[in-house]
């Protein structure tokens, strides 16, 4: 799939914005509850990166976060 760069850079920001929301306001223990928001996140930055675009430093931190804490033995 293609997408532009407008459309890139928008996806980006709602990935940026939203992950450093979630590093704020979830505590570790708590990231069970956001797999829902993770998975449609994921969904979002594999179109960026498919479409030959970096996804957001702040997103890759979430995930790791996020598998660090769901998925401790992966």
């Amino acid at each position: 799939m293609t997408i532009d760069p407008t459309t890139a850079s928008a996806l980006n920001e709602l990935l940026r914005e939203l992950a450093s929301e979630l590093d704020l306001h979830y505590d570790d223990n708590a990231f069970r509850a956001i797999e829902p928001t993770i998975e449609a996140m994921k969904r979002a930055a594999k179109l960026v990166t498919e479409a030959g675009y970096t996804a957001p430093d702040s997103y890759r931190h979430i995930v790791r976060r996020f598998e660090r804490n769901v998925n401790p033995n992966r």
